[in-house]
């Protein structure tokens, strides 16, 4: 069989011009004689869906674009789309053939429940059914339908006759995940693992371009059974990957493709600079404005803004704060990107010495530089700042954080990658970095940068690995430390809000790692005895059970067995996870800092990467 991507950027539900690309893509395919050409999960709707007040008139509208491909379509296709139900964020492909039109997931979860009606299902006691995933027929070979990583871990795990297992990915760019970047990464990812387990082809179909603050890197591939590259599309450019698939073939291929490595900052800088392009162009803003205040963070937010946009597109606001070397090091700058820039001087401001006034009055008039060029304000925050340092910030010009889902060490080695392709940063600049004043820090590492990393560790196995506070420490020790971060990590969440939308660069922001506003628990660390199994320390009775007692007062056994019961219940779901509710996926859905677009106030959608600021 032949099979065919179309890799394409477009914008979310543009539907008229997307569907005449969508044509032009089929007629080469057609051409090309391709049995089935796959479009990435993106194209059509975007990765989200809207609100419910817009929810009547959008699925009309989806409808009728929907009836149009049908008909326009030159080749069988697979087009898949996001919508909103209840709430959630619900994906779903179509099959587009001969003028029809099949809906794959539905059509699989309906042909469940006719066959449980017709008591064809297992019965009380027998072994759990496979789930409700789409298999289809085209030229003589078996294709499943995946739209998440649990859809793949079910297609390994259950016995599924599939020869090729089509993955429609949703995760947007993660630079703690290497499978978001799909082919850039087949060597780190889960793909190898997929392709051993099921013994079938992978066809990965991955979206491209900034879509919100959600940044897709493309990459398409197509793996064999028994781990060779056979295609794969080419990282942040549109393409149109076309590969000959021999499900009865048993390797080697005749000529495999390279397996790349993925290199975390390259791809970082990549993501960052296509999300931040796309924003500006899909939102119709031209030029930005930055502030350069002799920071590490304000030196990579302007050289990444710079690669994005072009120098004449980048307006520089230089603040002299009397430190001569911060004043130097953004001169450089300015001068080796070539950017336009103008001074402020903190003499000229009557702060009598105030350096957040400095920093407010600052942030004015970087607020009225972007409105002169007629664009966007960008922040130098990054993640680091944004989990443990208080914003006292009365100005926030600044909407939009390039950086502000990277943590402090990332962005140092965003530094060190830039340099390399061309050394516009100063060597005085590299080290003009803060590290976060946390009493016993300076027990955490014998310098600036190992005692940086410290803490961004904990930052990211509490904000991304969703691990425990006792877990951190069993690791890293340095328990004060450790709780001293994570509390502040909740202390600040009301800082955090109104600072503007981050583009997404990992698996789960900090929006995602909130607590309720305030909520006055905090976790600290425990001993093993502590977090043993409740069986293994006897009965466990919750200090206010008199309702359960007799008049004796006493608290009868069964009433201890239930409560114990409950305990276990509540801590072995908290544990797994089981506590998530069921949707697109498992990561908390996120909005932005604002709460307006909450693209992840709708339950729970994508895992992992899929989320928004």
């Amino acid at each position: 069989m032949r099979i065919a991507i179309a890799q394409m950027n477009t914008s979310a539900a543009d539907f008229e011009r997307t569907v005449d690309r969508m044509v032009e893509y089929s007629h080469r395919a057609a051409q090309s004689h391709v049995d089935l050409l796959v479009f990435p999960m993106a194209a059509l709707t975007g990765p989200l869906s809207v609100g419910a007040s817009d929810q009547e008139g959008y699925l009309l509208d989806l409808a009728e674009t929907l009836v149009t491909l049908s008909d326009r379509l030159e080749c069988p296709s697979v087009v898949p789309l996001v919508t909103s139900l209840e709430g959630e964020l619900v994906p779903e492909a179509m099959l587009v053939r001969d003028g029809n039109m099949v809906p794959l997931k539905l059509g699989a979860y309906l042909r469940s429940i006719v066959t449980a009606r017709k008591g064809e299902g297992p019965s009380v006691g027998q072994e759990s059914p496979a789930p409700d995933l789409p298999v289809l027929e085209i030229a003589g070979a078996r294709l499943g339908i995946a739209f998440t990583y649990d859809d793949l871990d079910d297609y390994d795990d259950f016995d599924f006759d599939v020869d090729v297992v089509l993955f429609l990915s949703g995760y947007s760019f993660g630079i703690d995940d290497p499978s978001s970047v799909l082919g850039s990464a087949i060597s780190e990812g889960r793909f190898l693992g997929d392709a051993e387990a099921t013994s079938a082809w992978i066809v990965a179909s991955g979206s491209l371009g900034g879509y919100g603050t959600q940044v897709f890197t493309g990459s398409s591939f197509v793996l064999a059974p028994w781990g060779e590259l056979a295609a794969q599309a080419p990282s942040l450019e549109e393409s149109f990957l076309v590969c000959d698939i021999d499900p009865h073939s048993e390797g080697p291929l005749a000529h495999p493709l390279e397996q790349e490595v993925f290199d975390r900052p390259l791809s970082a800088w990549g993501a960052l600079s296509l999300g931040l392009s796309d924003l500006c162009e899909k939102t119709g803003n031209n030029d930005v404005a930055v502030l350069l205040d002799g920071s590490l963070d304000s030196m990579v937010v302007a050289a990444l803004a710079t690669d994005a946009l072009g120098p004449m597109r980048v307006h520089a606001l230089v603040l002299d704060d009397g430190v001569a070397q911060h004043t130097l090091s953004s001169r450089t700058l300015v001068h080796n990107l070539r950017v336009d820039a103008r001074e402020l001087t903190a003499a000229s401001i009557d702060a009598r010495g105030d350096v957040e006034l400095v920093r407010d009055i600052a942030g004015a008039h970087l607020a009225a530089l972007a409105r002169e060029v007629h664009g966007l304000a960008l922040s130098n925050a990054d993640k680091t700042e944004l989990a443990l340092e208080e914003d006292s910030c009365a100005v926030c010009a600044a909407r939009i954080m390039p950086i502000g889902d990277l943590y402090r060490s990332d962005v140092i080695e965003l530094a060190r990658l830039r340099n390399t392709i061309s050394p516009v940063i100063s060597r005085g600049a590299q080290t003009a970095y803060e590290v976060p004043e946390i009493d016993g820090l300076e027990e955490c590492g014998s310098s600036d940068e190992e005692r940086l990393v410290f803490v961004d560790h904990v930052l990211m196995g509490y904000v991304e690995g969703e691990r425990s506070v006792s877990d951190i420490v069993s690791e890293r020790g340095h328990a004060h430390v450790v709780e001293e971060i994570v509390r502040r990590v909740s202390d600040l969440e009301l800082s955090r809000s109104g600072r503007g939308i981050c583009l997404i660069a990992s698996s789960r922001t900090l929006f995602d790692a909130r607590n309720p506003l305030g909520l006055v628990w905090r976790d600290r660390t425990r001993g093993e005895d502590e977090r043993s199994d409740p069986k293994e320390r006897g009965n466990v009775v919750l200090p206010d059970l008199a309702g359960l007692a007799g008049a004796t007062g006493e608290v009868p056994d069964h009433h201890i067995r239930d409560v114990r019961e409950m305990i276990d219940f509540l801590r072995d779901f908290s544990q797994g996870g089981g506590l998530y509710p069921e949707g697109f996926g498992e990561a908390p859905v996120s909005g932005d800092d604002d709460g307006d677009d909450k693209t992840q106030g709708q339950g729970h959608v994508w895992s992992s990467p899929f989320s928004e600021n």
